[in-house]
């Protein structure tokens, strides 16, 4: 038993219902981070507890700061303009690094807590446990991080797509990676991508093609082993948009789960 991420190159593969089926056929607990838009609650219901995510911000105390620029210039990530009688303070920008609060010579800066997005853990058949970033944020990895100190020793991970920051966070500390892949060349390009990005942080992963019956022939592309294949099905799709699990598919999606395991 592992941790084991559900990525991909590019949205719309199936990553989710790979995620979501994969974690309810064998009951195993769910993690969504994709928490720029987490869709598995819509497939796994139940009431949820919430806790709300805070990060630190500086906020100024105008009748001490001196407009010296110090703050400014410390900031790594351009959070602080400092004028010549004002100062603002772009929370969006900021990282809680604390140096402006540490460096101000007048002690005008104090950190406090602003809120950025939320947990929510829902219990049904299986524990789904996803992240909410609020809207405007400009990152997620704090959202990510909160939702992956509940992580246990066993976990189907649902992955932000693509391969930037997010996917990167999300696949972090995983023992095991599924890329999901569709059979079109767009899909092939971002498949590369996301490959080589796991060849770099060191992470095991086999690829699974969604959608396979379409006539670009990935399969002979692909320099990884593939641990399964999920065909393009009509009433798969039906299923999807009404929110329900592929129960036809049960026993695909629990000899996947064995195959893995093996690895």
């Amino acid at each position: 038993m592992a941790r084991i991420a559900v990525a991909s190159g590019k949205g719309g593969t199936g990553k989710t219902t790979i995620a979501v089926n994969l974690a309810y056929f064998n009951r195993i607990d769910l993690f969504d981070l994709d928490v720029e838009e987490p869709n598995c609650h819509i497939f796994i219901r139940g009431k949820g507890k919430e806790e709300v995510v805070y990060r630190k911000v500086p906020s100024v105390d105008k009748s001490k700061c001196d407009y010296c620029g110090i703050c400014r210039d410390v900031c790594e990530y351009h959070a602080i303009v400092v004028l010549k009688d004002a100062i603002y303070v772009m929370h969006e920008l900021c990282h809680s690094c604390g140096a402006c609060s540490y460096f101000c010579p007048k002690g005008a800066i104090e950190e406090v807590d602003r809120p950025i997005g939320r947990v929510v853990e829902v219990q049904s058949e299986i524990k789904l446990t996803y992240g909410v970033l609020n809207v405007g944020e400009a990152t997620p990895i704090p959202v990510i991080k909160h939702v992956k100190r509940r992580i246990g020793r066993d976990a189907i991970i649902d992955c932000p797509p693509g391969v930037s920051c997010p996917m990167v966070e999300s696949v972090r500390d995983c023992d095991y990676c599924i890329l999901v892949c569709e059979p079109t060349p767009f899909s092939y390009h971002d498949l590369k991508l996301a490959m080589d990005a796991l060849d770099k942080l060191g992470i095991p992963y086999g690829v699974l093609i969604n959608k396979n019956g379409l006539p670009f022939n990935i399969e002979e592309k692909i320099d990884a082993e593939i641990v399964g294949r999920i065909p393009f099905d009509r009433k798969i799709a039906e299923s999807y948009s009404k929110g329900e699990l592929l129960h036809n598919y049960a026993e695909t999606f629990r000899e996947i789960y064995e195959v893995i395991k093996c690895r």
